[in-house]
């Protein structure tokens, strides 16, 4: 999955059984996040630090896989 963000590409990859993101390219590289969400705003924030990083990371990585989907159309039902 990946991410453009403020010009700046961030890849990453989703477990499905935990839900962690972890990303593999960019200033973030070898972190890994509990959620898509502490992902996103971990992403943002060195871009756009006075802006509040409120995203949902469900709609703001999107799959590899070139349709362009969100992780949101695969995420697990609660």
């Amino acid at each position: 999955m990946c991410v453009d963000y403020e010009g700046h590409r961030t890849r990453g990859s989703y477990d499905r059984d935990t839900k962690r993101i972890d990303i593999t390219s960019g200033p973030l590289a070898g972190q890994s996040f509990k959620t898509p969400t502490g992902a996103a705003r971990a992403v943002m924030a060195p871009y756009k630090p006075g802006v509040p990083p409120n995203r949902n990371g469900w709609s703001f990585w999107l799959l590899d896989d070139r349709s362009g989907r969100f992780l949101q159309t695969i995420r697990p039902s609660a």
